[in-house]
């Protein structure tokens, strides 16, 4: 009889066992889910504001997250979040280029060791990495494309004191649809002999925020603007200027002949503003959208990644916060400059990557401006 007792333990203990190892294993292996950890970077920082930002992220890649209150594809245990791209909202064509990226993710020696990576790392290969953005987003490859998708105004307005373009701007705008979806495109010219540079393109999804695009002259896809003709940086660091929002001029314009005044621009863009605002308002469920005001903790979730702290490369790495001094020491500590709060003891992702424990999946290294490193950059097959 005991050795029954002990041999039909014995079994279920190693069924449980199998199962166990099966469900890791299967999870591991799932390209739908990944798992994000949240590690907290400064005084203020919490699981809820992290949250947050992942929605703003997800939205702007064009999850409709904030549209539709019965989506279950975010949860947590703890600190990690559970994401599972195939319950967010995203499109068929979304879902299989995060299933790549994922796939990418979970081969790297640093979420097979811990089951996870750092959420901000995956903002970092979303939002921050124009090779992915495009692809997760559905920017069209082509400039022609993306005007083929609109009904454009011939009446075209002319931005002369651009505080954002060493250059002057040509805007087109689109006729308003049904979903309020409208797009612009900027081409950045010359003001004398009018050779365009580049184009720049806004368009506002089904889901109320917006999306973004660079294209070169050819009218093809580029990852950064010409920091010779314009500020615009990266389509994240659009983000961070135009929020869930439609600009309106900051500078006094000089008015052309054949082109809407600037007057009239503004007054259109001031009217778009209301109009997207009275959008949002009615389809927005998602009470972290609807505080416009936490757009910035998509920041901060990429911020404190990126410009990690002591105590947030302790919680990444898993070792203690003198463990991390000593393997920093060499390295020169700065202050943020946007947000005092999180410290002077920041360091530059670039420079730290290569002393963790383990090997990471490489970042752009910058967010918003341009990377020596962007061309390797693309996980998504």
């Amino acid at each position: 009889m005991k050795f029954r007792v002990i041999n039909f333990f014995f079994k279920s203990t190693f069924k449980v066992m199998v199962f166990v190892l099966f469900v890791s294993c299967n999870t591991m292996d799932d390209s739908n889910i990944i798992h994000l950890k949240w590690n907290t970077s400064y005084e203020e920082d919490s699981l809820e504001k992290n949250k947050a930002g992942l929605t703003w992220a997800l939205s702007f890649l064009g999850s409709d997250i904030a549209i539709d209150s019965t989506l279950t594809g975010v949860t947590d245990t703890l600190n990690v979040i559970r994401l599972d791209v195939s319950k967010v909202g995203f499109s068929k064509k979304a879902i299989g280029h995060l299933q790549s990226l994922n796939t990418a993710i979970q081969q790297s020696e640093e979420y097979k060791k811990k089951g996870n990576i750092d959420l901000g790392r995956y903002i970092a290969l979303t939002i921050g990495s124009p090779n992915h953005y495009y692809k997760i987003a559905e920017l069209p490859s082509r400039l022609s494309d993306f005007q083929s998708n609109y009904t454009f105004d011939t009446l075209t307005a002319y931005i002369n004191n651009s505080s954002i373009s060493k250059v002057d701007r040509e805007i087109q705008y689109s006729i308003k649809n049904d979903r309020y979806q409208r797009a612009f495109i900027s081409a950045e010219k010359d003001s004398t002999t009018g050779e365009i540079y580049e184009y720049e393109t806004v368009e506002i999804m089904a889901n109320g925020l917006s999306k973004f695009a660079l294209y070169d002259v050819d009218g093809n896809l580029k990852t950064v603007g010409d920091e010779n003709v314009t500020r615009a940086g990266k389509p994240g660091k659009c983000m961070w200027c135009h929020e869930s929002a439609i600009q309106p001029l900051f500078r006094k314009q000089i008015d052309l002949k054949n082109h809407l005044s600037s007057r009239d621009f503004l007054d259109s863009l001031k009217r778009y503003d209301r109009e997207l605002k009275v959008y949002q308002d009615t389809v927005w469920q998602d009470s972290f959208i609807k505080n416009r005001r936490l757009h910035t903790e998509m920041e901060l979730a990429y911020i404190t990644f990126m410009e990690p702290s002591v105590e947030q490369l302790a919680n990444e790495w898993e070792i203690s916060q003198e463990e991390v001094q000593k393997k920093l020491a060499h390295l020169k500590p700065h202050q943020h400059e946007e947000f005092d709060f999180l410290g002077k003891d920041l360091y530059h992702r670039k420079d730290v990557d290569s002393l963790a424990p383990f090997q990471v999946i490489e970042v752009p290294e910058s967010v918003r401006e341009a990377s020596k490193n962007e061309d390797i950059i693309d996980y998504i097959k």
